[in-house]
């Protein structure tokens, strides 16, 4: 076989960047070795918001829901596990953006109205999933 030829034996698996979807998660926090639950926002670093999801994916199981605090935001996993990003809550635009990428089911003008002194909670379920496949199709 000529070296320039590919072989269509071994398929190179598309990465969109987020990581390969499913075999990249832990099945539980306790087997995430070295990933923080617990994250400081900083609202001047680059890529913030993607990079506290990749930090979430990469240390917790699929995201259940999210619970927006005065002063935090939760994101809590299929199994309960929690993952604290503090400093980030209302008021915020970035909320907004890390609702929106994690699939949650809310109103972006209703959020955006929110006060940043607001002292009530509110959680939001997440509708977005992962179609089984999808890390093979790239999708």
């Amino acid at each position: 076989m000529n070296p320039e030829q590919k072989t269509t034996r071994d398929k190179v698996i598309a990465d969109t960047g987020w990581g390969v979807k499913p075999d990249d998660q832990p099945s539980n926090r306790n087997e995430a070795r070295g990933a923080a639950d617990f994250v400081v926002y900083n609202p001047d670093e680059p890529n913030v918001i993607r990079n506290l999801l990749r930090m979430q994916r990469r240390g917790f199981n699929t995201a259940n829901k999210v619970r927006v605090e005065p002063g935090k935001t939760t994101i809590i996993d299929i199994n309960g596990d929690p993952f604290v990003i503090s400093g980030l809550s209302f008021g915020d635009p970035k909320l907004v953006d890390l609702l929106m990428d994690i699939g949650a089911a809310f109103s972006p003008q209703q959020m955006l109205d929110t006060p940043a002194d607001f002292k009530g909670i509110r959680e939001f379920s997440l509708g977005r999933v992962w179609a089984w496949g999808a890390e093979r199709s790239g999708g």
